[in-house]
């Protein structure tokens, strides 16, 4: 990309044209970007950040071109961009709502493996939807324990198990399974049987790799699957609640709230 535009003077060519609020946190980790598009403006332009971000979209939609790379991105997705990575994002549908995590050079030096842990932890993980939709949910809440809860949530960013390359093929095989069969019944046998491994050994190993149980882990790919949904189609809450997979709303809702921070009717109004 040619004529890159650090990133504060791509949002002095947008200002007004979008709407922002900015949280530090104290210990000078991150900060926290809250922004609406309203109008397309200078927004693909192409820029870079100098230090690693995330982006999660919480409302709307965007075309993410990249050096050899263009992506649609709609709500419920997470994005991570390297430090000083040139980079367009092109807001399709108006408003656009995003939250941004940018950390800052100092977490680099307590965290020396800041960058390839973050980028592990968006593409191999669900924790880290998880993790940014609850740390927008404690800028809501905003009482004495946020900023304590905000560093909490941003370490498990970078400390999640499935970041572990030591891992076993047959765990690999079968998270391919449970995403590619999200809305299937799938069994412990039905996973032996195509990774050749006991039924016993998945369910003593796989804990030990995601801190939870096969049956937490479908569920947290239920609740991922159910972000677009929410968002994008018109089925009401009930309708996506047996679409993913759960046997009533009340039960939805359950699951939703403790994995987000948020009821699945407050997370379809942001």
């Amino acid at each position: 990309m040619n004529s890159v535009l650090p990133n504060n003077s791509f949002y002095s060519l947008n200002r007004g044209k979008h709407l922002s609020e900015t949280f530090s946190l104290p210990k000078n980790e991150a900060t926290i970007y809250v922004s609406t598009h309203l109008e397309l403006g200078d927004s693909d332009l192409p820029h870079f950040h100098d230090e690693p971000h995330l982006s999660f979209v919480l409302n709307g939609g965007m075309i993410d071109k990249r050096k050899s790379v263009e992506a649609e991105r709609v709500s419920g997705e997470l994005m991570f961009f390297h430090a000083g990575e040139p980079h367009r994002t092109i807001s399709k549908i108006f408003p656009t709502k995003y939250v941004s995590l940018q950390f800052h050079k100092d977490f680099f030096r307590q965290n020396p493996n800041l960058e390839a842990a973050l980028k592990i932890s968006v593409e191999k993980t669900l924790e880290a939807k998880f993790s940014v939709l609850k740390i927008y949910k404690e800028l809501a809440v905003n009482d004495e324990f946020s900023a304590n809860s905000i560093e909490m949530l941003l370490l498990n960013l970078i400390n999640e198990k499935t970041a572990n390359k030591n891992r076993p093929h047959w765990i690999s095989k079968i998270i391919e399974i449970l995403n590619d069969r999200w809305d299937e019944e799938i069994s412990l046998n039905d996973l032996a049987n195509v990774t050749q491994v006991h039924p016993k050994t998945i369910s003593k190993y796989f804990p030990r790799y995601f801190n939870c149980t096969l049956g937490e882990y479908r569920r947290k790919i239920k609740i991922e699957k159910s972000l677009s949904l929410i968002k994008s189609s018109k089925l009401s809450l009930t309708e996506i609640a047996y679409e993913c997979g759960f046997y009533d709303q009340s039960h939805f809702t359950g699951a939703f709230k403790q994995l987000t921070g948020f009821r699945p009717k407050e997370f379809q109004k942001i």
